[in-house]
């Protein structure tokens, strides 16, 4: 599960893993390592870094201001060397909405534009069809697996793997691989 490693939040902007044992650090490992089987058939929209040095699998949902500022600044991670991979978590509070919301990202034709747009709160013009709405359930309950209740969260896919919690600038990933 993803929730034990993370040890604090402040504002929302205070990020990374706590330092964990081999214990927990296998089973931090086993969470990567679902999320690495379940991404395929979850198809995340990514923005791939030209010179990447790190994967980062971001959970979001449309109506979070932080998860807003990561997507608005997409461009800032993949200068640095990270490749950006989202997913939605549908928080229990508003779930048929985000994923209504989300189905409709994911049905567009060109989900990058819909998601930047339906961050900055322009939900694109299309409808969503039972096939993205499922889509969209899917990626939340992975997320509910993975016991993510803070959005963003960050996946940081190395070896080992890390958690940055918040909108936190490139650099602050970076270091959590080194």
């Amino acid at each position: 599960m993803i929730k034990p490693f993370v040890f604090s939040m402040t504002l929302g902007l205070m990020c990374l893993a706590a330092p964990v044992t081999n214990a927990v650090a296998s089973t931090l490992q086993e969470s990567v390592d679902e999320i690495n089987r379940a991404l395929p058939a979850l198809q995340p929209i990514t923005w791939t870094a030209p010179a990447e040095k790190v994967k980062v699998v971001v959970f979001i949902d449309n109506q979070c201001v932080y998860c807003a500022y990561v997507v608005k600044n997409v461009k800032k991670y993949n200068d640095a060397g990270i490749t950006m991979s989202f997913l939605t978590v549908a928080p229990e509070s508003i779930k048929d909405e985000v994923i209504s919301d989300m189905a409709r990202v994911w049905c567009s034709a060109d989900r990058q534009k819909s998601l930047s747009k339906a961050m900055a709160g322009f939900l694109p013009d299309n409808d969503s069809t039972p096939a993205c709405v499922k889509l969209v359930k899917d990626q939340s309950a992975l997320a509910d697996r993975m016991e993510i209740e803070l959005m963003p969260t960050m996946v940081v896919m190395s070896s080992p793997p890390a958690v940055v919690l918040g909108s936190v600038k490139p650099e602050i990933i970076l270091q959590s691989v080194h």
